[in-house]
This record gives structure tokens, C-alpha cells and sequence, in this order.
């Protein structure tokens, strides 16, 4: 599986949430069972992406540091 460039990641995390970019702020409450869940959704693929999901944990929803 190919990796992501730095600016790939960049990318990622400055643009909106899609079926490859999950963001969480913290791990309280329940954001550990919903990254079990991004994890498994990157897993299926079923998008047939054929590329890694990232998760990006202390990031909020608009990109920005938490």
C-alpha cells in the first residue's frame, strides 16, 4: 500500500471529511467507539479506493488544531 506525502496529509486535513479522513478532537467520550468504527469502515473499503483511511486525532472538524 503506497503512503501519503506530507502534503497529501496537509491536504487531508485542511479539506472536508470524506470516506478516507475521519478527525477527532480528543479521545473522551465517545469518540474511542467511533474511531473503532472509521477503522473498520477503512478496513471494508467498499468504495474499492484501494488506499489507506487516515485518522487524525486532535484535529477538529475544520481542520484546525483541538
Amino acid at each position: 500500500m503506497a503512503h501519503y506525502s506530507d502534503q497529501e496529509l496537509i491536504m487531508m486535513l485542511t479539506d472536508l471529511e470524506s470516506d478516507l479522513v475521519e478527525r477527532k478532537e480528543t479521545l473522551r467520550g465517545d469518540a474511542p467507539t467511533t474511531v473503532r468504527q472509521a477503522i473498520c469502515a477503512f478496513a471494508n473499503d467498499l468504495p474499492g479506493y484501494g488506499r489507506a483511511g487516515v485518522i487524525f486525532i486532535g484535529a477538529r472538524d475544520d481542520g484546525t488544531t483541538a
